[in-house]
C-alpha cells in the first residue's frame, strides 16, 4: 500500500511529464493542504513541502505550454509567494491560453504559511506577458479577501480581453498603475464583461480620505464604452487591516457616501444598457 509521501511524490511526477501530452487543451489544477487517510485521518502537509509542490507543478505546467495547444488553465487554491519563486512565467513569451482562471489563499489564511496577516503575493506573478491571445481572466479568492502590497500590473495588456472577473479582491486607497483599478482600464478597448464579487476598497489609513467606489464606478462608466455586461454581486464595501483579525470591514463611511456609492453603481449600469439597445 502506498504511503500518503509516496502518493504525492508519483503525482508530482505525473505532472512533471505533462509536456508529452501536446494535444492536451485544458487543465485544472486545485491545491490542498491536507489529505485524507483510508482511515478517514486528516494529514495535514507541512508549509514547505505544499509551497515547493506546487511551485514545481506550476512549472511544469507552464514549461508545457511552449509546445502545447493548451488555451485554458485553471489553478486553484494557490499559496501566492514573491514573485521571484516565479521567474519561470517570464519565460513564457508567446502564451497560448484564450483563458486562464486563478483562485488564491486570501490574507487570513497566509498567516499560516508566512505568520503575517497583510503579506501575501501578486497575483502579477503568474499572470502571462502581454498577448494578443488572451481573452478571459478570472482572478479569484473565493475564501475570503486578497490584497498584496506587492501588486505589479502596470506591465500588463491583453489586447483581445473581453471577460475579467474579480473575486474578493481589494482595490488599493490610491490608484496606480500598478493596481487593480488601472489594470481593468488597460483593457478598456475589448473588454465586453466584467464581475465583481465582494470586492472591497482598502482603507490604508482612517486620517487619509477613502478611495470611494462612486469614484470608480464614474471613472469606469466614462472610459468602459465597450462594455456589454457588468455583475457586481456582493456588498462592495470598504476594509481596513486589523492587527488581530486581518482585513474587516470599515464602518465610518457616511450614510451620504454609501447612497452616492450606489447611485454612481446605478448610473453606470444604466448607462451600459442604453449603449446596448443604441448598437442594438
Amino acid at each position: 500500500m502506498l504511503e500518503v509521501a509516496e502518493l504525492e511524490e508519483i503525482l508530482t511526477e505525473a505532472f512533471c511529464t505533462i509536456d508529452a501530452l501536446p494535444r492536451l487543451e485544458c487543465v485544472t489544477a486545485s491545491f490542498w493542504p491536507s489529505f485524507t487517510s483510508q482511515s478517514g485521518k486528516e494529514i495535514r502537509e507541512s508549509p514547505f513541502w505544499f509551497t515547493n509542490r506546487q511551485l514545481t507543478i506550476i512549472h511544469a505546467i507552464y514549461h508545457s505550454m511552449k509546445t502545447s495547444r493548451m488555451t485554458s488553465l485553471s489553478l486553484n487554491n494557490v499559496v501566492m509567494m514573491p514573485p521571484s519563486r516565479y521567474d519561470f512565467v517570464s519565460t513564457l513569451t508567446n502564451s497560448p491560453l484564450s483563458h486562464l482562471s486563478l483562485s488564491v489563499v486570501p490574507n487570513a489564511d497566509i498567516s499560516a504559511w508566512s505568520g503575517s496577516k497583510d503579506i501575501n503575493g501578486s497575483l502579477g506573478a503568474l499572470l502571462p506577458l502581454s498577448n494578443p491571445t488572451l481573452k478571459s481572466l478570472e482572478l479569484r479568492s473565493p475564501q475570503g479577501p486578497y490584497h498584496s502590497l506587492d501588486t505589479q500590473l502596470s506591465s500588463f495588456h491583453y489586447p483581445s480581453l473581453e471577460s475579467l472577473v474579480l473575486e474578493n479582491t481589494i482595490f488599493d486607497q490610491t490608484p496606480s498603475p500598478n493596481g487593480v483599478e488601472e489594470f481593468v482600464l488597460r483593457q478598456k478597448n475589448t473588454l465586453r464583461h466584467l464581475e465583481l464579487r465582494s470586492c472591497a476598497s482598502y482603507v490604508a489609513s482612517p486620517s487619509v480620505n477613502a478611495r470611494l467606489w462612486s469614484s470608480i464606478w464614474q471613472r469606469w462608466a466614462a472610459e468602459l464604452t465597450s462594455l456589454k455586461e457588468l455583475v457586481v454581486d456582493g456588498d462592495s464595501g470598504y476594509v481596513v487591516l486589523d492587527a488581530d483579525w486581518g482585513y474587516v470591514a470599515y464602518k465610518p463611511i457616511s450614510t451620504i457616501a454609501a447612497e452616492s456609492d450606489l447611485s454612481s453603481l446605478r448610473v453606470f449600469r444604466d448607462a451600459i444598457v442604453s449603449a446596448c439597445k443604441v448598437v442594438a
